[in-house]
């Protein structure tokens, strides 16, 4: 049945009303053009697992930076306290890595208008920036502890100087990515 607007209207009038005025025949489209919730949900539970995991990585970090490491291996010496302070470290190292990947995947997750299937594997700038701030970490470390050259105090020093500047750098990067987190 047609409506009685559309009979007062010559073949030309209709064509140029049904190209123009398409929503009124049809049901209207959704005012805020997001995709439909299956494909939200899917990328908000992505989402969410991300930033979980980088939480998860900061919250370690955050209560590790304010413990006292290795005060159990003063007894050893300098020798134990190094060793101590490598293998903090590596823990420190592992969840730094958590953390700047929890950030780099919220970076290239697209937003819900437009999300694809999977998140994006090119290279960012922010891959870039932190690439550079190992490099500055490593050299940074390096030409402070040859202050000590030769001893027990050189590793100590370097292996407290990176602890020192990766907590540093975490809470940097809390606090200039915190936005991804909301």
């Amino acid at each position: 049945m047609c409506s009685p607007l559309l009979l007062n209207f010559g073949p030309m009038k209709l064509l140029l009303f049904l190209l123009f005025a398409p929503p009124l025949l049809t049901q209207a489209a959704p005012h805020n053009n997001q995709k439909p919730r299956s494909d939200f949900g899917s990328f908000d539970s992505e989402q969410t697992a991300i930033r979980q995991r980088g939480t998860e990585a900061l919250k370690r970090e955050g209560l590790r930076s304010q413990a006292n490491l290795c005060t159990n291996s003063e007894q050893g010496g300098q020798a134990a306290i190094a060793a101590c302070l490598v293998n903090e470290d590596k823990v420190t190292e592992q969840n730094y890595l958590a953390y700047i990947r929890s950030i780099g995947a919220l970076l290239r997750l697209p937003d819900s208008e437009n999300a694809p299937k999977k998140l994006s594997t090119k290279r960012l700038p922010f891959d870039a920036a932190e690439d550079a701030w190992r490099t500055y970490r490593e050299q940074s470390c390096a030409s402070m502890a040859t202050q000590w050259q030769g001893g027990d105090q050189e590793s100590v020093a370097y292996a407290n100087c990176k602890l020192t500047l990766t907590w540093n750098h975490i809470k940097e990067l809390a606090d200039l990515y915190s936005d991804l987190w909301h």
